[in-house]
């Protein structure tokens, strides 16, 4: 054996005595407490060789009542009553049999010359029972101490999550309202910034305004809500169409169709604006020719949504198979069946949305 075997050895039987202190301790003052006892009382000592081994069939049958027999007897409830006291019986008797096999084996193979002899009377037998429930009853205290530990520090581990819990969600609420300061302090610049320039620049302050209205839009509270008027999704849809006009200096060709009675329809939000997003991202807006549309109609009950646009030339892919799976998996979620989402590309190199809610 190597020489960092040996000390990873000699490590882990010092670690095993520390971990058991307080059982040893236990043990030895029990074993000295009532071994003078019992030998100032009738007036003789054993000899070593006897005390451990009787010591060590009692400190057994003490670890093996707590921790096999309670523990497999009481397991389940409803087996209780007749697996305790079955299982109890048989350890009294392989006690008394172990007893009998010790002393037949201290009596016969050791200096041993007391006053006990192998006599099979009601005497004999009371000795060793009395001592087997005697370790027995020690034992269930034992058992149930260790259940009552087992359990309160469970409880601690709940109150610690559970206090763990509230510092997080403190922190959560700390952070969100951090947030909440500084989308509203952009705001604010923003808003000053138009007041300056609507003036001196009437088309750059009606680009801030318009973007400063879609960010109030994308970062309030709104969004928290399942479901929206539409009326504020086609605000945003006016914001983005009229901020995107400003930029190409209202060269965009798009037709934004409905009628206002649709505008006190509700529907989960930013379903049309992220659709309306789509289509200045990966569509061609700037051709005469070839107008891009939204349609907004409601009819027999239903909420149809339609929107085309030819595609660029280079197309930018990225971002739109995700985007319309997104507001794909958000429809089935809110409305299963009652929601029809498809999207599809023409032989004119138009990209079609239809989406059709039942009301």
């Amino acid at each position: 054996m190597t020489f960092i075997a040996k000390k990873n050895k000699l490590h882990k039987i010092s670690a095993w005595f520390s971990d058991k202190r307080l059982h040893i301790l236990g043990w030895t003052i029990f074993i000295f407490y009532e071994a003078i006892i019992i030998g100032i009382f009738v007036g003789r000592f054993s000899t070593l060789s006897t005390y451990v081994i009787f010591y060590s069939l009692n400190i057994a049958t003490f670890y093996f009542h707590a921790h096999v027999v309670l523990a497999f007897a009481l397991k389940k409830i409803n087996e209780r009553w007749w697996k305790l006291p079955l299982f109890i019986l048989l350890e009294l008797g392989a006690y008394l049999i172990l007893t009998v096999c010790l002393d037949y084996i201290v009596i016969n193979y050791t200096d041993y010359n007391g006053p006990i002899k192998l006599i099979f009377n009601a005497a004999f037998f009371a000795a060793p029972i009395y001592r087997a429930i005697y370790f027995m009853c020690f034992a269930t205290s034992y058992y149930f101490l260790l259940n009552f530990l087992e359990e309160r520090k469970k409880i601690e581990d709940l109150e610690k999550q559970r206090l763990n819990n509230i510092i997080q969600i403190a922190k959560s609420e700390n952070a969100f309202l951090k947030a909440q300061i500084q989308p509203h302090l952009l705001f604010n610049t923003l808003d000053f910034i138009y007041q300056n320039a609507k003036d001196s620049s009437p088309v750059a302050a009606e680009a801030i305004h318009s973007l400063a209205e879609m960010m109030r839009y994308s970062v309030d509270g709104n969004q928290d809500k399942e479901f929206i008027l539409l009326d504020e999704e086609i605000n945003q849809v006016e914001n983005l169409i009229n901020l995107h006009q400003l930029r190409k200096d209202h060269q965009v060709q798009l037709r934004f169709w409905y009628d206002d009675e649709i505008r006190n329809v509700k529907i989960i939000p930013l379903v049309l604006t992220i659709l309306v997003e789509n289509m200045f991202k990966h569509g061609e807006l700037l051709t005469a020719l070839h107008p891009a549309e939204v349609n907004l109609s409601l009819k027999n009950g239903q909420l149809i949504i339609e929107t085309s646009n030819l595609i660029k030339a280079i197309k930018d892919n990225s971002g739109l198979g995700s985007g319309m799976e997104n507001i794909k998996k958000r429809l089935a979620y809110t409305y299963g069946n009652n929601a029809e989402f498809s999207y599809f590309t023409d032989s004119d190199q138009y990209f079609r949305v239809m989406l059709v809610i039942k009301i």
